[in-house]
């Protein structure tokens, strides 16, 4: 599936996927496992590798080809993979250039682009639900800063930092936790958040990113619990 495609698929499409079909048979139990064809996983060894898991709470789950794989530390994240995690999930991955990517519950989360070759690199993820917190590693460091994030609302550009990123009460917010900064726009405008303990949101669709403003205890609180561990 070519980088055009990925982009535009819909959120709901996912959501009725993992909740409807693939959930049921994925957390009850290893039957749909054993009528998995064999060749299923061979194509899928054959993609790129993008990282691997490295923590998991709960339960979490990677779709490609629309044959879902239940996720443990040590599984492979593959590019076109679509991850989704459950109720009360925690789920960290180490990607190939040493990012390190926290989901929080209820996330819905797709690898739509993830390369890197020494210099040369490219990295493109979509956030449909639920929370992320990112590290970021060596392809943020590239001189064209290739690594961006999704979003239905708006797009974030990385530039070798820690931020985080979620939707709240149907906006979607940035903030800056750690590092050099993080941009957020869309068609209506950008804005771009130098200052640590800051962020920015996007209210609806079509409306541009609001001024940057310090994150109150209230609001680091909550971000720092929708991916922790503890």
């Amino acid at each position: 599936m070519n980088l055009a495609r990925r982009l535009y698929i819909f959120p709901f499409v996912f959501s009725v996927f993992v909740m409807g079909f693939a959930g049921p048979a994925v957390w009850a139990g290893s039957e749909r496992e054993s009528h998995t064809p064999a060749t299923h996983e061979t194509k899928v060894a054959q993609e790129n590798v993008a990282g691997a898991v490295t923590r998991i709470r709960s339960s979490a789950i990677a779709v490609q080809d629309a044959v879902p794989r239940p996720l443990m530390v040590g599984s492979p994240i593959y590019v076109g993979d679509v991850i989704s995690t459950s109720p009360e999930a925690r789920l960290e991955i180490r990607m190939i250039d040493d990012t390190v990517m926290t989901l929080g519950e209820r996330a819905i989360f797709i690898v739509i682009d993830y390369v890197f070759q020494g210099d040369k690199g490219n990295a493109a993820t979509r956030l449909l639900s639920g929370a992320l917190r990112s590290t970021s590693g060596k392809i943020a460091m590239l001189k064209d800063k290739p690594f961006k994030v999704y979003s239905e609302l708006g797009t974030i550009g990385i530039r070798g930092t820690e931020f985080w990123a979620g939707y709240l009460h149907g906006e979607f917010h940035v903030g800056l936790l750690d590092g050099a900064g993080v941009y957020l726009e869309n068609e209506a405008g950008r804005v771009e958040l130098k200052r640590i303990g800051y962020g920015t949101k996007i209210k609806k669709r079509g409306e541009a990113p609001k001024p940057p403003e310090p994150w109150g205890n209230d609001m680091l609180g909550m971000s720092r619990d929708s991916v922790s561990f503890n």
